[in-house]
């Protein structure tokens, strides 16, 4: 009799006819059979239905469910809600996973007997493979790490325990349009350990048309500061001081995301820095200091040309 868990494979699909099925396919062909695909289909008009009855025709692992169009935190909460498996995978519906995946994941898991794992991924475009990430791995509780940006955990690299989830009462929040899944994971980063397989094992699809959209992040600062204080309202974790977070949310975090800003703004020719610097103190830019990682010397380089193009002896 086989005793390996089931995963439940949680995809939110919305238009993405021209990808769904390689997505659902690389599930399907995992070495790891034990699996359930659940798809929700957020109110998408192309064809991306009738690509995924086929493909339910083929496997009967595969479940559909049509949603009204609700945002992707709604998609991946039905999910959740209709998930039969012991342990949640989440896969973004144009996005890849290798074939030994699962396999790695759930063994790293019952060889550490954490409740999480997540692996290293790669992005690409088209035909061509980009950088694999992260730099570096770390185990236990990453959160502070994760924060610091000293490594990069991905949602279609995560496998975690549904228990986590559901006994502490955690859900996507819906409405967001930035960083949907960030306030998600890093709650579950906090309460759990994680577990890593140090190989690339997801692919990460980066589309032409989202490489040129520079997004709004200053709604993440509010984000982090109402993650926060969901972080004092929780019982303190073993090995995760919430003394620790608060410094590097307040210390790195919030002025990292202000650098970037104000740097997308400098560059995109829709907006100066000082428009940025209207909604936010100046002095977050001023006080970003750089983790020891390639994103934090980028955003280093970053801070120091704002710096530049406004002058040392100016408000910053």
């Amino acid at each position: 009799m086989d005793n390996s868990p089931l995963i439940s494979v949680i995809i939110p699909m919305y238009n993405t006819a021209g990808f769904i099925e390689r997505t659902v396919k690389s599930v399907l062909t995992q070495t790891y059979g034990k699996l359930e695909v659940v798809i929700v289909d957020d109110g998408s008009t192309d064809d991306g239905a009738k690509l995924v009855a086929l493909l339910q025709e083929a496997d009967p692992r595969v479940k559909y469910i049509h949603q009204n169009n609700q945002g992707v935190s709604t998609a991946r909460n039905t999910a959740m809600e209709n998930a039969s498996g012991e342990y949640l995978a989440f896969l973004d519906s144009d996005d890849l996973w290798e074939p030994h995946k699962l396999e790695k994941q759930i063994r790293r898991i019952q060889t550490t007997g954490m409740e999480a794992c997540y692996c290293g991924y790669r992005m690409f475009c088209g035909d061509e493979m980009g950088r694999a990430f992260p730099e570096r791995y770390y185990e236990g509780k990453i959160l502070p790490q994760v924060i610091m940006e000293k490594v990069s955990v991905w949602t279609s690299t995560i496998v975690i325990k549904k228990s986590i989830v559901t006994n502490n009462n955690l859900t996507f929040r819906p409405g967001l349009n930035w960083s949907e899944d960030m306030e998600f994971f890093c709650k579950l980063m906090y309460i759990c350990n994680f577990c890593c397989v140090r190989e690339t094992l997801a692919l990460y699809r980066q589309r032409p048309d989202s490489l040129s959209v520079l997004p709004d992040r200053t709604p993440e600062i509010v984000l982090w500061k109402e993650f926060m204080a969901w972080l004092d309202s929780f019982p303190e974790q073993a090995g995760c001081s919430k003394k620790k977070i608060h410094q590097a949310v307040q210390r790195y975090k919030i002025p990292s995301i202000a650098v970037f800003c104000t740097y997308q703004l400098l560059i995109s020719g829709e907006g100066t820095g000082q428009d940025f610097l209207s909604k936010v103190p100046p002095r977050l830019v001023s006080q970003y200091r750089p983790s020891f990682s390639s994103t934090g010397l980028k955003l280093w380089i970053k801070k120091l040309l704002i710096l530049y193009r406004y002058g040392y002896k100016s408000k910053l």
